[in-house]
């Protein structure tokens, strides 16, 4: 499943907001890695290169968050699907005079009401 451009865009900028974050992680992690920090002009490279590496983390979940997000959602609106194809299904089918499929036919509209009803809880529409 692919990403749309927004989504890319707005992971980008989220990316974007961790690495600034982390530059200010990085100069802590500096101080206290090393406890004569005076100023040392070397730091930048290594606040970059720590907020890189957690930009790379953070993106890695958020994407994995939202394609699982995205699964879910296309799994529900199958099961949506079918649910109104077997509501269809049944309401054509025309009452016969034998009990039990009377029976079985209520049983499955009753099931088909609730499958709805659940799937409305999760996903409104």
């Amino acid at each position: 499943m692919t990403l749309r451009p927004i989504d890319r865009m707005t992971l980008a900028f989220v990316g974007m907001g961790v690495i600034f974050a982390s530059l200010g992680l990085g100069e802590a992690v500096y101080r206290l890695a090393f406890f004569d920090f005076d100023g040392a002009t070397d730091r930048l490279p290594i606040e970059m290169l720590f907020g890189l590496m957690f930009a790379w983390i953070v993106m890695k979940v958020a994407r994995k968050i939202y394609q699982r997000r995205m699964e879910r959602s296309e799994k529900i609106n199958l099961i949506w699907d079918r649910n109104h194809k077997i509501r269809h299904a049944v309401a054509a089918i025309a009452p016969v005079p034998y009990p039990g499929q009377q029976q079985a036919i209520r049983v499955i509209r009753e099931e088909v009401d609730r499958i709805e009803w659940a799937l409305t809880e999760i996903l409104p529409r």
